[in-house]
């Protein structure tokens, strides 16, 4: 859980319209994270990583993220997007995006599953070992 904390302190001050602001900083944290209806991976969280992002539902209710993510790392990582609609313990969609090269920014999008029709909606960005 406590890996959770800064990235869901960062994106529930955002809100589900996303944020070009520079978020508050936190320390990334090695260690596995677990996410139902996702695979396991290890890694380090990267609270900065996702640069962009809206999350909105459309007329229809159904939500689509669309985001950037940037490396600001000194060399190519492979980095998972976790994007959570309710609870962040709830059912998840990922989407890896591998071989982002550093200082490199790259467009994600997913339609994510719904846990919990209102929102609100939570990602998270892993860079995977």
């Amino acid at each position: 859980m406590r890996v959770w904390l800064p990235v869901l302190l960062v994106l529930a001050l955002s809100g589900c319209g996303g944020s070009d602001e520079d978020p508050a900083a936190a320390a990334p944290t090695d260690g596995a994270v677990t996410v139902a209806g996702a695979p396991q991976v290890k890694g380090t969280v990267d609270p900065l990583a996702v640069t962009s992002f809206t999350c909105r539902k459309n007329a229809e209710g159904r939500w689509r993220v669309k985001g950037t993510l940037t490396n600001s790392g000194q060399q190519a990582r492979d980095y998972r997007v976790t994007i959570f609609i309710g609870q962040q313990t709830g059912p998840a969609r990922t989407v890896d995006l591998d071989r982002v090269k550093a200082g490199a920014s790259v467009p994600f999008t997913a339609l994510p599953v719904v846990a919990a029709p209102d929102g609100p909606c939570r990602l998270q960005a892993l860079i995977r070992h």
